[in-house]
């Protein structure tokens, strides 16, 4: 499973890219707001969703992991599949939609695109408990984690990019709740 691509913005064709990697080509959903601050030619990296459906392979990006884990959330509510879940999150800032969705406001939510009333009041009754239990602290602590064994790196002599390749590689060990002593080691393991 593709979990994150980093390439050249070959092609910005509607709310996709084209993202070249070794002369290889992703196709890639990014959210709408997002997509206006890129440039072709440039570099990118993001965290990929990836989506298999009968007929097709779907790639679909993201900046953070936050944002990335947001997006499945979204899913997982009635009537909320992939395409409407990229587009709230092109619309919206994360944090700005889990504000809404906590303060149960129905009617910011209802002026993303394709999302009615119907949809915004299951997205409210659906989610605004999985904020109570911890998706902020879930996403904060998995920042602190990330950012902790980052440090530690530099201050072992790594560089920062050297630091932060190190860590991408960790995304899922950081995600199990692994303390930082034990995601310090397997950093160090990593680098041999």
């Amino acid at each position: 499973m593709i979990s994150k691509l980093k390439g050249k913005v070959d092609a910005i064709i509607g709310n996709s890219l084209i993202i070249d990697i070794n002369d290889v080509g992703y196709e890639v959903s990014y959210p709408e707001r997002a997509i206006n601050t890129l440039v072709e030619g440039s570099m990118i990296s993001i965290y990929i969703k990836t989506i298999f459906r009968d007929d097709n392979i779907y790639l679909y990006g993201f900046s953070s992991i936050e944002e990335r884990t947001f997006f499945n959330l979204l899913q997982t509510v009635q009537g909320v599949g992939a395409k409407l879940a990229m587009t709230i999150i092109g619309f919206f800032e994360t944090e700005e939609i889990i504000k809404y969705i906590t303060t149960a406001d129905e009617k910011s939510i209802s002026t993303a695109p394709g999302v009615g009333t119907k949809v915004a009041k299951r997205i409210i009754t659906e989610l605004k408990d999985k904020f109570r239990d911890g998706f902020q602290q879930n996403t904060d602590g998995y920042s602190t984690k990330r950012n902790n064994v980052i440090s530690a790196l530099l201050n072992l002599g790594y560089s920062r990019t050297e630091a932060i390749n190190i860590v991408e590689q960790l995304n899922d060990e950081i995600n199990q709740g692994l303390e930082i002593e034990e995601l310090i080691k397997m950093a160090l393991r990593r680098t041999v």
